[in-house]
């Protein structure tokens, strides 16, 4: 099913699907990038929350995502992949975010942590135990194991977001399990 919206244009109102709209967007029209933002945005920060455990900086992560989208559209050689295309810029833009709370936690700040999301006390541990074993594990195995095993991404769309082949993001993923499991048991059950 494709996603139709109004956008206006010389001749009035016209529907039009994400792949003109971002065909739009790449000839430099404002209107149709925004139109990508509004229909992606909500999208990209859940993908972002997801991948990072909090929402502490998810509005920066979104709104850097969409900078460099806006810089980077031009580049976009097929626009039926715009979201998967936006998905790799989130992934970079947490990559480093990340890397930085990383640094963070070895000089020994501490990252303030968030409200509860989870209405049942258990369920809300549950995702904390997640998050706290995907804290201990390297961002190379935390971003693909995220992707795949709670957004629910292909092993092909997660190796074109982490810009690495299929086979690495297997072996990835795989270890990644193996630490997750090691720390909390097995996963089945916790989906933030």
């Amino acid at each position: 099913m494709l996603a139709l919206t109004r956008l206006e244009n010389g001749a009035g109102v016209a529907l039009l699907d994400d792949v003109e709209i971002t065909i739009r967007a790449q000839n430099a029209d404002e209107a149709a990038f925004r139109e990508l933002y509004f229909r992606h945005a909500r999208y990209i920060a859940g993908v972002a929350y997801r991948l990072m455990g909090n929402d502490a900086e998810i509005d920066d992560v979104v709104q850097e995502t969409f900078v460099d989208a806006a810089d980077g559209i031009g580049s976009l050689k097929e626009p039926r992949a715009l979201r998967a295309w936006l998905v790799a810029i989130a992934v970079r833009r947490v990559r480093k975010l990340l890397g930085r709370r990383r640094r963070r936690r070895i000089f020994g700040f501490q990252i303030a942590e968030v409200a509860a999301r989870a209405s049942d006390p258990n369920d809300r541990r549950r995702v904390d135990e997640l998050y706290d074993a995907l804290d201990q594990i390297p961002t190379d195995l935390r971003l693909p194991w995220t992707l795949h095993r709670i957004e629910q991404m292909s092993l092909p769309e997660t190796a074109a977001a982490c810009g690495v082949s299929l086979a690495t993001i297997k072996r990835r993923i795989a270890e990644a399990e193996e630490r997750v499991q090691r720390r909390i048991g097995p996963t089945e059950k916790v989906q933030p």
